[in-house]
């Protein structure tokens, strides 16, 4: 699968999780959701597969602190 292909079924799925994407000028993607203050940022084209398992845990971290709290 390639790193497009990847992202775009992230995206899908994170979209259904209620979560937002928005491309910033740099071509970062910056990702909002209600639970969470703030954004995460994230590669809109990861160069490897740890991006888009970097991306993920600290997206999980930040709902459960979220959920936590």
């Amino acid at each position: 699968m390639s790193a497009h292909s990847t992202m775009t079924k992230l995206l899908r799925e994170l979209e259904r999780d209620g979560f937002t994407a928005t491309r910033t000028p740099g071509g970062h993607l910056r990702f909002q959701h209600p639970a969470i203050s703030g954004c995460v940022f994230g590669p809109s084209t990861p160069s490897d597969h740890r991006g888009v398992k970097n991306l993920l845990a600290t997206l999980k971290r930040k709902l459960r602190t979220a959920n936590d709290g």
